[in-house]
């Protein structure tokens, strides 16, 4: 018996303040204050969907805005806006529209994940950047 993979959509119109993770990929149309996180599949930010703080996922295609850090460990597609830095494991693709406002590129071995939401006291999540070839030193 094989399992149907899950997929969500937020829809346009859809306002959540606060984190979202998830264990399956999903398309967000919507405004998101908080980050973005999913541990499988395609993380999708679509036409029209904003999100005010980082993305983190395997898969992810940005053809909204982000206003924050991105974090791909798999495959990286942008064809919107990024304001923030930009870190990937895999490949990444920039389209024909995109938007990139002080932000930085840089290719890391791994990117890592945690799975389920982060107590307030523990440590926020830390790329070693020291492992990437635009590293200095």
């Amino acid at each position: 018996m094989t399992s149907t993979p899950t997929f969500s959509v937020l829809r346009a119109g859809m306002s959540i303040h606060g984190d979202l993770v998830s264990e399956d990929g999903f398309t967000c149309l919507a405004l998101v204050t908080g980050n973005v996180r999913a541990s499988h599949g395609l993380l999708h930010i679509g036409r029209g969907g904003v999100v005010h703080g980082d993305v983190e996922g395997e898969h992810i295609v940005i053809d909204g805005t982000v206003e924050g850090d991105v974090k791909s460990r798999a495959s990286l597609k942008i064809n919107g806006r990024v304001i923030g830095r930009i870190f990937y494991a895999g490949t990444i693709r920039l389209g024909e529209n995109v938007t990139l406002e002080g932000s930085s590129i840089t290719r890391v071995q791994a990117v890592g994940y945690v799975g389920s939401p982060q107590k307030e006291d523990a440590p926020p999540i830390r790329i070693d950047e020291s492992h990437s070839p635009n590293a200095a030193g």
